[in-house]
C-alpha cells in the first residue's frame, strides 16, 4: 500500500465502523467502488490540503489522466494562484474548527485546462476514533451546463429587459414626436386657414364656414347675412406713417370688432383693409342697424400709433342667403359689391346689396380675366413720349407708357387697367415686359444711327420692394447692350416716402449701377426735405396738377417757382409734366425749369413716329421744337 493510501486508511475511521479485518478490507473496497462509480468528484485531504483520494471525476475535471497524478499535490498545482488560496483559506477553516462547507457554488477555473466550471462543492472534516480532525472530504456536484443555462436565461432577461426598457424609451419617444407632429400639423393647418397679422380666419376658411353656414341654413329653411368692411382712408395711412403703423392700425380695429362677434359667428381677414363678418343667426333689420352703428363707432374710435393718433372709418356692404346668392361665392361678390358702392357713395356709410350692382363687379372681373391673358396674346405695346429740353428744345429723353390693344375694346388706357393690374399683382409681370421693350427698343434706335437719349420707365410700389428687380434691371441692359445711365426709373412721391430709410436703400443699389433715378408726380404727396436731400436722386417731375394752372393761379406759379428753386439748391433737376400751351412753356423757362414732357410738344406715340420725330431732330440739328409743337 503506498503512503497516500495508508494515509486514507487511517483516517478510515470516521468513516464507519469497523468489526474486523476482512470486514475492513471488504469495507474500503466498497467505499473506492462507490467513489469511483459516482458521476461526482469526491476526493479527500489531509491536514496539509494535499490529495489523499481522488475519483476518476476529479482527474477528469482537473486535468489529468489517472487520480494518481493528483495524490500528494494540493490545489496551488491546478488552480490559478488568487483561486488556490481561496480554496486553502476555506479548507483550512474546515480543518481547525471541525465546521463543514455545505453546498457552496463555485466557479474553478484551472491551469491544466482552458475550460471553466461551475461547482456546487460540500467539505466535510473528517476526524480519528479520538475525535480529532485528520482530514476532510470533498464532493463537487458539476453544475457547467445548468449554470450555462440560468446564465443564458439572466442573459436573456437582462436583454430582455433592456430591449423592454428601450422600447419604452423609443415609444415613449414616438408618442412625444406624435404629439409634436399633431401640435405642429394643427399650427400649421391654423396658419394655412389664419391670416398672419391678425390671427382672424383668411380667405380660405371663411368660404369654408360660409358653405357649411349655408347648408344649414338650407336644412332648417334660414338665413344668413355677411358684412364685407372696408376702412375708409387707410392706404393714406400707410403712405403717411408707414406700413408698420398700418399694420398695428389693422390689429387695433381687428380687436375691437371682434368683441362685437357672437359666438357661432365668423369674422375674417381677405386681404388688406377687407374684412367679412358671417353672421350665422337671422337677423332683423333694426338687429342689423344696431350692429353696423357699433362698427361705426368702434372703426373711427382714434388709435394712437407711430407716436400719433390716427382715425378712420369704414364702409360698409351686405347681402343676405338665400335672397341676395346661393353659395359663398356669390356672396361674397355680392357684399363686396354693395360696400364698393358705400365706398364710392363716400365711405362711411352701409349699402346693401341690389341687383343692379353686379353689373360693375362682373365688369371688372371680366377685365382681370382678359388682363391676366393679355401678356400671353400679345396685346401690350409701348408709347413714348419725348421729353423737351426747354433751353434747346431738343429731346433729350422719353418715357414709356404702356398702352393695352384690346381685340374688341381697342386701345384701353391706362387708367382702366393699371389699378387693377397693381391689386390683382399683374402689375409685376406686366412691369417687366415694359422694362425689357423699352429697353430693347432704346438699343434699336441707337443701333439705326440715332443718338442716345434716356429711357424713363415708371416702377410701380409692388416692383420697387421686390428684391429682384435689380437683378432684373441689370438683365435688360446687359441683354441688350444698354448703357446703364440711359435707364431712368421713375417712382413717385408718395411711394418713395412711405419707408424712406428703405427707399435710400434701394436707390442707392440702382445709383451703384449708374441708374438714373426720377421722383414722379413730385409737389402731390408728403415730401421730407430732409430724406430728399438724402434721396440719390437725379431729377423731379412737377405733377401737372401745379402745371395746368399756371396760367391762372398766381399761387401755383409761385409753388412751381420755389419748387424748381429749391430743387436746383439740392443739385437736382426738373422736368414738368403735362404742359399743353406756349404759355406754360414760357413761365416755365423764365423759373429755369429744365425739361418738359406734355401735349404742348407731342402726345404718346408708338415707336415709329417717335423714331421719325428723334430722325428729324438729327437730320436739323437743334430743331426749332420749342416755338413749334410737332403733334
Amino acid at each position: 500500500m503506498t503512503a497516500p493510501d495508508q494515509h486514507f486508511s487511517s483516517a478510515k475511521p470516521a468513516v464507519g465502523e469497523t468489526t474486523g479485518a476482512s470486514s475492513n478490507a471488504f469495507e474500503h473496497t466498497l467505499l473506492r467502488a462507490l467513489a469511483e462509480n459516482v458521476p461526482h468528484r469526491i476526493y479527500a485531504k489531509d491536514m496539509q490540503g494535499r490529495f489523499i483520494f481522488a475519483n476518476g471525476a476529479v482527474a477528469q475535471g482537473m486535468g489529468v489522466s489517472d487520480p494518481a497524478e493528483l495524490l500528494g499535490k494540493t490545489d496551488f498545482d491546478f488552480y490559478p494562484f488568487e483561486l488556490a488560496s481561496e480554496y486553502n483559506r476555506q479548507e483550512q477553516e474546515v480543518l481547525r474548527h471541525g465546521r463543514s462547507l455545505l453546498n457552496q457554488e463555485e466557479h474553478a477555473r484551472y491551469l491544466l485546462l482552458e475550460e471553466e466550471a461551475w461547482l456546487v462543492t460540500t467539505k466535510v472534516a473528517v476526524r480519528d476514533d479520538a475525535g480529532r480532525v485528520v482530514g476532510l472530504v470533498g464532493i463537487n456536484y458539476d453544475i457547467t451546463t445548468q449554470k450555462a443555462a440560468e446564465l443564458a436565461l439572466q442573459a436573456a432577461h437582462a436583454h430582455a429587459a433592456e430591449t423592454a426598457f428601450r422600447l419604452q424609451g423609443t415609444v415613449a419617444r414616438l408618442a412625444l414626436e406624435v404629439k409634436e407632429r399633431q401640435r405642429f400639423e394643427q399650427e400649421l393647418r391654423h396658419r394655412v386657414m389664419h391670416d398672419g397679422l391678425t390671427g382672424l380666419p383668411n380667405r380660405a376658411l371663411l368660404m369654408d364656414r360660409i358653405e357649411q353656414a349655408i347648408e344649414r341654413a338650407r336644412r332648417h329653411d334660414d338665413s344668413l347675412t355677411l358684412l364685407f368692411l372696408d376702412l375708409d382712408r387707410f392706404k393714406l395711412v400707410n403712405d403717411s406713417l408707414g406700413h408698420a403703423a398700418g399694420d398695428e392700425l389693422l390689429r387695433v380695429v381687428t380687436r375691437r370688432i371682434g368683441r362685437l362677434v357672437s359666438s357661432g359667428d365668423t369674422f375674417a381677414r381677405l386681404s388688406g383693409d377687407e374684412f367679412v363678418l358671417l353672421l350665422t343667426n337671422p337677423m332683423a333689420a333694426d338687429g342689423l342697424t344696431d350692429l353696423t352703428n357699433h362698427l361705426f363707432r368702434v372703426v373711427a374710435k382714434p388709435v394712437f400709433v407711430a407716436e400719433r393718433e390716427v382715425s378712420v372709418t369704414c364702409s360698409l356692404g351686405y347681402c343676405i342667403y338665400p335672397q341676395d346668392g346661393a353659395d359663398a361665392t356669390t356672396l361674397v361678390k355680392r357684399a363686396d359689391a354693395a360696400m364698393y358702392v358705400a365706398k364710392k357713395d363716400g365711405g362711411n356709410r352701409v349699402r346693401r346689396y341690389t341687383s343692379e350692382l353686379s353689373a360693375p363687379a362682373d365688369e371688372r372681373l371680366e377685365v382681370e380675366t382678359q388682363l391676366k391673358d393679355a401678356l400671353l396674346r400679345g396685346e401690350f405695346l409701348l408709347h413714348y413720349q419725348p421729353q423737351i429740353e426747354i433751353a434747346s428744345g431738343r429731346i433729350v429723353g422719353v418715357e414709356a407708357l404702356v398702352r393695352w390693344l384690346h381685340p374688341v375694346r381697342g386701345l384701353v388706357p391706362p387708367i382702366q387697367f393699371i389699378p387693377l393690374a397693381e391689386e390683382s399683382g399683374l402689375i409685376e409681370p406686366i412691369g417687366e415686359w415694359v422694362l425689357r421693350t423699352a429697353c430693347a427698343q432704346a438699343a434699336a434706335w441707337q443701333r439705326s444711327g440715332l443718338p442716345a437719349l434716356r429711357m424713363g420707365i415708371n416702377v410701380s410700389a409692388r416692383q420697387f420692394h421686390n428684391p429682384a428687380l435689380e437683378s432684373l434691371v441689370a438683365q435688360a441692359l446687359i441683354e441688350h447692350g444698354l448703357a446703364p445711365e440711359q435707364l431712368e426709373l421713375e417712382i413717385t412721391e408718395s411711394l418713395s416716402m412711405k419707408d424712406p430709410e428703405e427707399s435710400i436703400r434701394i436707390l442707392a443699389s440702382f445709383k451703384a449701377l449708374g441708374i438714373g433715378i426720377a421722383i414722379d408726380d413730385f409737389g402731390t404727396g408728403y415730401s421730407n426735405l430732409a430724406y430728399l436731400r438724402r434721396f440719390p436722386v437725379r431729377r423731379i417731375k412737377l405733377d401737372r396738377s401745379f402745371v395746368s394752372e399756371l396760367g391762372s393761379q398766381s399761387s401755383s406759379r409761385a409753388i412751381v417757382e420755389a419748387m424748381v428753386a429749391m430743387a436746383h439748391k439740392l443739385d437736382l433737376q426738373v422736368i414738368a409734366e403735362g404742359v399743353e400751351t406756349s404759355e406754360q412753356r414760357d413761365q416755365l423757362l423764365r423759373y429755369g425749369c429744365d425739361e418738359l414732357q406734355g401735349y404742348w410738344f407731342s402726345r404718346p406715340v408708338d415707336a415709329a413716329t417717335c423714331e421719325a420725330l428723334l430722325q428729324r431732330q438729327s437730320e436739323y440739328g437743334r430743331g426749332s421744337y420749342v416755338d413749334a409743337p410737332i403733334c
